[in-house]
């Protein structure tokens, strides 16, 4: 049953993937180690649209294990070089809640999927929901990594499309390989316990 219901979710996000276009991928890597392959989605377009709305952004872990510690501490030096004190003020919420996404290490091959659907951004890891947060929340990451002073340039580069082709086609292929094992699907997947419990004790401590 956890089999079939696994394989319906891949088929589901693979058949939601088909709906937009890949922009780009690139790698995000601090001082030359390399943590995250990074896949940009945008809505498909007419040619007469001016530009394409961001609709996904699809990470994969390249690295063997990556920290609770280390993976806040990415994200929060990325947003540090490219957002002011306005942005994370606006955005205290969101960026305190994607900074305590994870419960326990990320391991190579595991998924984080940040993708808008209307009225809200959706995170998921490893196929399962795990936060949602308000919808210019993507659109806030994308700027980010891609912005003029970039964090990452070549990770920069990679979202926007304009990697050299060979390794661009070498990334995708990094992309394409490897996928979480149902073990640790589910090992994840329990990590949503933690997060109803810290709300639920938070809830109790405001009483």
């Amino acid at each position: 049953m956890t089999r079939h219901l696994t394989g319906l979710c891949i088929f589901l996000l693979a058949s939601l993937s088909q709906a937009a276009d890949l922009q780009g991928v690139g790698m995000f890597q601090t001082l030359d180690k390399p943590w995250f392959l990074v896949a940009l989605y945008t809505e498909r377009q007419e040619a007469d649209e001016p530009q394409a709305q961001a609709e996904k952004l699809e990470l994969k872990v390249v690295e063997d294990k990556i920290s609770v510690r280390r993976y806040r501490q990415l994200w929060k030096d990325v947003f540090a070089v490219a957002q002011d004190r306005d942005v994370w003020q606006t955005y205290a919420g969101d960026l305190n809640n994607f900074f305590e996404l994870i419960k326990g290490p990320l391991k190579a091959n595991d998924q984080l999927v940040i993708e808008a659907t209307g009225d809200a951004t959706v995170v998921s890891i490893n196929y399962r929901e795990h936060a949602r947060l308000s919808p210019g929340f993507l659109p806030l990451v994308v700027a980010t990594l891609t912005a003029r002073i970039a964090p990452i340039p070549e990770l920069r580069d990679g979202l926007l499309g304009t990697l050299p082709e060979d390794r661009s086609r070498t990334l995708l292929r990094q992309m394409d390989k490897g996928e979480p094992t149902l073990g640790r699907i589910s090992e994840t997947a329990r990590w949503l316990r933690h997060s109803r419990q810290f709300a639920d004790d938070a809830r109790i401590s405001q009483l």
